[in-house]
């Protein structure tokens, strides 16, 4: 388990604080640029915040047990930009978790050093996003946590499949829309990327627009690293001729081999599989060098379908051109998405799965859709996003203490959350059993049903499982009988039908968690247009504020305000606790 490991860094660090300039001799691993440009996406020209110029960014290696410095530059004129690394958490500085309510946004024309020190169970498949507004679109890039010892399985290379959406309206008319009254929708996904490559709606007949490419060698087996960077869109997808495909990881964390014909992949959802190529005499047996990819949206009004090339490459032999996309599509994916890998994916190594008997609380999460001229979701009554408090919690806690924390008995009385601080509140070694419910939406009554993929910046939970209808504890434990869960940080609230009755429970998503790591975090569904539409909840864990204020005062000072001098700019070097500074460059 990771856990011990962290309480054991925690302990170190609370003595090793220290601040130092991060002048002209210090050196970060590595430096991402944001700025906003007009960039090319799906055959379309759209302004966009960038990461390094591009969308993606540059793809991160970073290695485990070993402090890693990334400086995040804000180059953007008017927009404020944090940074997170998405399935990391807090397991790092605890400035660095990259939300607002964990920092200070990063101002206009200044940078901030973050400190990410994953541990040995972070090996794996993950990226980067800003978590400001609809940035997240197009700020992203994958990020991959190499293996101490090298991976538990074997293979010959790695290939990246990194999936956003392209949308056709700016970030900013979308975020309006989406808070205006009344309200109007961002609109369905207007693309599918892949690696930043792909063909917008109406430009599927212009013969200048580039599919993507996969390039792959004959009698090979590749790890696909499958990353849902989507902004909205759950994406099926499957590769033509080569149905068996075995699923080593989700969410970075190995699991047992699985076998699948197909990959679904949410937003903020990773799955690592091993692909096994063709020899050369089956191509010969073929006469093909090149296999479609076939993608399409699911659980949306409208399916956008799109292709990808898989090409082979043979050794002396010229390189296929990559043909026009296929006017008949190649394969039939499946239209129903609630039962794909739901109790079949288990631990490579056991995981110290919580029992029942170990749970302590358990905390039902009601999702509800509202209007009052716009639209609005709410968790327990709560429409709540990670800007509403003036100052960051986190920072809130070191400046005013126990005055700023969540009251604990208030939240417990109050369906979990708050009412003063509008947080959820879980004391350390809490054992939480977190049922997140569907309900049919009460937008003029009507009923309509979503799904949701929820993402924990809390760690990763161990996920028992889906459902339709309302939770029934006593048939899912029956269903977890002989199977481990495994651990994940974002799962999907699946819909079974696509209208439901209004304000009633309609499917349900489970998970479990150990509350060890106190600190200050957010619960929230990974769909952008969701998240500004308040589709997430704040958390606070520990019930006292010394639980949580584990550097010095003193030492912090600079990160206590807006553009404080822990954020650099051309005129100021910053000043920075590094947090893990005497635990040395290897565990």
């Amino acid at each position: 388990m990771f856990f011990p490991f962290i309480w054991f860094l925690s302990c170190i660090t609370v003595q090793a604080t220290l601040v130092r300039k991060h002048d002209e001799t210090f050196m970060p691993d590595f430096s991402l640029r944001v700025t906003v440009k007009n960039i090319s996406q799906g055959c379309f020209i759209r302004e966009s915040v960038v990461v390094n110029g591009t969308s993606p960014g540059p793809t991160l290696r970073i290695k485990p047990n070993k402090v890693t410095w990334i400086r995040v530059y804000n180059d953007m004129a008017d927009q404020n930009l944090t940074m997170h690394w998405h399935g990391l958490s807090q397991r790092m500085a605890i400035f660095s978790d990259g939300t607002p309510v964990s920092q200070w946004p990063i101002a206009p024309m200044h940078y901030f050093d973050y400190e990410i020190l994953p541990g040995e169970s972070d090996a794996g498949t993950t990226f980067y996003h800003s978590h400001v507004g609809f940035q997240a679109v197009t700020a992203n890039g994958a990020l991959i946590v190499e293996d101490v010892r090298g991976p538990p399985y074997h293979y010959d290379g790695e290939r990246i499949l990194q999936l956003t959406d392209y949308f056709n309206k700016t970030d900013s008319v979308i975020e309006q829309g989406l808070t205006s009254n009344p309200f109007v929708w961002s609109g369905e996904t207007n693309g599918i990327l892949i690696n930043g490559v792909g063909v917008g709606i109406g430009k599927q007949n212009v013969s200048s627009c580039k599919l993507p490419v996969i390039d792959v060698l004959p009698g090979k087996v590749y790890r696909m690293r499958m990353i849902g960077a989507t902004a909205l869109s759950h994406v099926s997808l499957a590769f033509e001729s080569h149905e068996n495909l075995t699923i080593i990881a989700a969410d970075a964390r190995y699991t047992q081999p699985h076998n699948a014909s197909h990959i679904q992949v949410g937003s903020g959802q990773r799955f690592d599989i091993l692909f096994k190529t063709k020899s050369i005499d089956e191509l010969k047996g073929l006469n093909r060098t090149q296999f479609w990819i076939q993608f399409e949206t699911r659980d949306r009004p409208s399916v956008y379908r799109g292709y990808a090339s898989l090409r082979y490459t043979i050794p002396g032999a010229k390189r296929a051109i990559t043909p026009p996309a296929p006017s008949i599509p190649p394969l039939s994916l499946p239209n129903t998405t609630y039962s794909w890998l739901e109790y079949s994916l288990q631990p490579l190594i056991p995981n110290d799965f919580p029992t029942a008997a170990e749970v302590t609380r358990r905390v039902t999460m009601t999702v509800q859709q509202f209007q009052n001229g716009s639209i609005y979701w709410a968790q327990n009554g709560l429409n709540w996003t990670d800007t509403q408090t003036p100052t960051p919690m986190l920072i809130d806690i070191y400046k005013r203490g126990d005055a700023a924390m969540p009251n604990h008995t208030r939240a417990l009385q109050n369906n979990g959350w708050d009412p003063i601080t509008k947080f959820w509140s879980a004391g350390v070694g809490e054992v939480l059993e977190i049922i997140i419910q569907n309900t049919g939406s009460l937008v003029k009554n009507a009923g309509g049903l979503d799904i949701h993929p929820f993402h924990a910046h809390a760690g990763h939970f161990y996920d028992i499982g889906c459902g339709n209808g309302t939770y029934d504890a006593v048939a899912n434990e029956e269903k977890l009988k002989g199977y481990q869960p495994v651990l994940r940080d974002t799962t999907m609230l699946y819909r079974y039908a696509a209208v439901g009755e209004a304000g009633k429970d309609a499917s349900w998503r489970g998970w479990r968690l150990r509350v060890n790591q106190p600190g200050v975090y957010v619960i929230h569904c990974h769909i952008l247009q969701h998240m500004v539409m308040g589709m997430s909840t704040g958390w606070v864990f520990g019930t006292s504020a010394s639980e949580i204020q584990n550097i010095p005062y003193n030492d912090i000072s600079g990160y206590l305000d807006f553009g404080g001098n822990a954020y650099g700019s051309a005129a100021l070097y910053p000043e920075v606790v590094e947090y893990f500074k005497n635990v040395g460059p290897e565990i």
